[in-house]
Formats: C-alpha cells, sequence, structure tokens
C-alpha cells in the first residue's frame, strides 16, 4: 500500500522541534521492522519519552487512544486493533516491555531500556512508581493549531480573524507564523496587523536575509503609526 503525504511542505530547521532518537534504534531495530504501524509504534513511544525527558515512562493503551493525530496516522485510521497489533509486535521484539499491574486493573507498556526496564520490574512488585505514569505529549501540541495559537496569545478569535488566519496558514510557513506571533506577545502588541505586517516583510526581505530588521525595530515602526492601520485586532 502507498501511503502519500498530505500537504508536507518541508522539514523547519528549528532546533527547539529537534527530538533525540538512540542510535540503536536505526541500527537495530529499523531494519528488522516489516510492520509500517509498528514502526509507527515504535517512533511515538520514543518520542513521547523524549519530550518528557523520561525513558522509563509507563503507556498504557488509553494514552495511545487519546492521541488522535497518532491513531488516525495508523494504516487502519483509528483501529483500535491496529494498535494493539503493533503493542504486540513490538513487545514480541523486545522493544517495549508488557506488565500487569497487580489487580489487573491497568496494563503498562515501558521502553526496554535501562530505566524503562526498571519501572517495569517496579510495577510488577506492586510498588508506586516515583514517575509519572501519563504521557504529556501528545503530536497536537508539535504544531499548534494556529487558531488554538492566536487564541491563547493575542485575543478572541472572530470570523474576520479566522478568515485571515487561513490565509496567512496558506502562505506563510507555520514557523514564521508562531515567531511573529512571539515577536508581538514580546511587544506587547497583540494585533493581527501587526503580526501580518511582520509576514509580510519577511515574505519581501527574507526572514534571515541581510535586510532583515529586528524586532525592536518592528516595534519602533509600529509606535511611529507605520502599522498604525490596525482595523483587525
Amino acid at each position: 500500500m502507498k501511503i502519500k503525504m498530505k500537504g508536507f511542505k518541508g522539514f523547519q530547521e528549528n532546533k527547539k522541534r529537534f527530538t533525540g532518537i538512540p542510535d540503536q534504534f536505526f541500527r537495530e531495530i529499523m531494519p528488522e521492522m516489516d510492520d509500517i504501524d509498528e514502526l509507527k509504534l515504535v517512533m511515538y513511544v520514543l518520542w513521547s519519552a523524549y519530550k518528557q525527558g523520561d525513558f522509563g515512562t509507563g503507556f498504557s493503551l488509553s494514552d495511545f487512544k487519546e492521541d488522535r493525530l497518532f491513531m488516525d496516522g495508523l494504516v487502519s485510521a483509528s483501529s483500535d486493533k491496529n494498535l494493539e497489533n503493533a503493542l504486540e509486535k513490538a513487545v514480541s521484539d523486545q522493544v517495549l516491555i508488557q506488565v500487569e499491574k497487580p489487580g489487573g486493573d491497568k496494563t503498562l507498556y515501558f521502553i526496554n531500556s535501562p530505566r524503562g526496564r526498571t519501572a517495569a520490574s517496579l510495577v510488577e512488585k506492586g510498588q508506586e512508581l516515583d514517575i509519572d505514569e501519563t504521557p504529556g505529549a501528545t503530536l497536537d501540541l508539535i504544531q499548534p493549531n494556529i487558531y488554538r495559537l492566536y487564541e491563547e496569545n493575542i485575543g478572541p478569535l472572530t470570523p474576520m480573524i479566522a478568515e485571515a488566519l487561513q490565509e496567512a496558514e496558506d502562505s506563510y510557513p507555520a514557523e514564521w507564523i508562531e515567531e511573529a506571533v512571539e515577536i508581538a506577545v514580546k511587544n506587547n502588541v497583540r494585533r493581527w496587523k501587526y503580526i501580518e505586517k511582520i509576514l509580510e516583510r519577511w515574505q519581501e526581505e527574507g526572514r534571515n536575509g541581510t535586510h532583515q530588521r529586528d524586532d525592536e525595530e518592528d516595534y519602533r515602526r509600529y509606535l511611529k503609526g507605520e502599522y498604525g492601520d490596525i482595523g483587525l485586532p
């Protein structure tokens, strides 16, 4: 089955967004895998553990199922059976460790690493873990929804703003929009027109080019009225 990427616009070179994956994965695990769902599952677990900074994190079935982006990416989208099969294969391949909590009320999966093995052993013995069992990272946090980004940092979302955001999403890389919002917040100029002017200038002059002005210059131009036609919030 050939899976086509959906509108991938290229990797963004932002160091804050990189995830560390153990070299052993590429050398010892990936070449042996022939199941795409198992591959996605293991990559997801490694990513989530890295984001939390703890390879002793315990994953439950509900942790996977609650991340809709991950579930929708399985070959049979949102298929619980496909998830269970992928987990069984990862356990069989000794990439993950499966542990039943005493009482049989919950199954947890740990990465087969020193910390993961220690945590799994504690669970088997009925001891309380000194780590958080519930993964907090979900895939939608990698690329914040542009509307949520606006509401959380700038202000209420109106139909006019929503239309402007959609146009911006179609015209500029997501990384640009996020950085422009950060500049607006930093300068306490929480106006879409201000953000839009920054994006337009970056497109014309180059975001990282020699003619790019810094955010303080943007701020001064705004105060002097060059960005003064602020009709939208």
